[in-house]
């Protein structure tokens, strides 16, 4: 094999009270065109999302994680090639840079034959992204559950009822630093039971469709409350979604982005949202996506 397409999508990570736990796939994608070459060039271009902000070099993403797949079988390219189209905004919640590091290693690993198990690939990839919830989702699609075992990573995906999403981002540069610094490292016995109740709820609620349990379930008291401080408008613009028939709001991820659940009226939602932020002196992009089952595909190309 010389070229493969490898298309991998977003993810919303948390959910709310599943902080580092869950994560749901959406339709909205990165696709890596990786190739090798007769040459000894490694060559990077990046197209969308990202563009001008990624490198087109061996810090890409998408090239260090093939590199480090190639390390593993101690092998290298003549040269190789990488094409990034991108659709997953970088630094709002969504896993933009997760999917790409997902896309270098199954891309590497076709090119290769396949010597990794998809597997293998879940665990190299959370050790390379630090994000295991949203590897173990873009992988493999649907709802994702995982937790830290005493020496492997325990993971499900869980199909989910066909649903749709609205997801709001609003542009605020200054928001990437505050991530994980904006934490408590600790928290009340009861915040932690509260969210480990509403984490098993919310799990219920995505898979049987029930949104009126889903509407309590998303309440969270580990991150939400400490992130949303640094969202101007946030509290007018979960408002404003609920009034246009939003049934929950919550975090993607640590945010900025904020993903509204809804059976209806998904465009008025995206309106709604939008104008609340601008009504904050924030312009947002807004998106209305379905829940991806998919996860990882590939097409050979040549």
């Amino acid at each position: 094999m010389h070229k493969v397409n490898v298309s991998v999508p977003a993810v919303s990570t948390n959910i709310g009270p599943g902080l580092d736990i869950l994560g749901l796939a959406l339709n909205l994608r990165n696709v890596v065109e990786m190739s090798l070459t007769n040459d000894d060039h490694l060559r990077v271009e990046v197209r969308g999302e990202g563009s001008g902000v990624l490198p087109e070099n061996v810090h890409n993403p998408v090239m260090a994680a093939a590199i480090r797949l190639f390390q593993a079988l101690e092998q290298a390219p003549a040269g190789l090639h990488v094409r990034c189209a991108n659709d997953i905004p970088l630094d709002a919640g969504l896993g933009a840079r997760t999917a790409l590091i997902v896309g270098g290693l199954v891309g590497a690993n076709n090119l290769l034959g396949g010597p990794f198990q998809r597997e293998d690939l879940i665990d190299l990839a959370a050790e390379l992204s630090g994000e295991p919830a949203a590897v173990v989702t873009a992988m493999r699609g649907g709802l994702g559950v995982c937790a830290e075992g005493p020496d492997t990573l325990l993971y499900r995906s869980v199909e989910v009822t066909p649903l749709r999403v609205v997801v709001a981002l609003p542009l605020l540069p200054d928001y990437q630093p505050r991530l994980r610094d904006a934490l408590p490292r600790q928290v009340p016995l009861r915040d932690a039971v509260h969210n480990a109740g509403h984490t098993a709820l919310l799990i219920e609620a995505l898979r049987g469709g029930d949104y009126r349990l889903l509407r309590h379930a998303v309440t969270d008291r580990l991150h939400e409350p400490y992130r949303r401080t640094f969202i101007p408008g946030y509290d007018a613009v979960v408002a404003a979604a609920a009034e246009a028939g939003a049934v929950a709001v919550t975090l993607c991820g640590a945010g900025p982005a904020l993903m509204a659940f809804a059976t209806f009226n998904h465009q008025s939602i995206e309106s709604a949202m939008h104008g609340a932020f601008r009504s904050a002196g924030v312009e947002a992009r807004t998106w209305s996506l379905g829940v991806d089952q998919q996860g990882v595909v590939i097409s050979v190309v040549e």
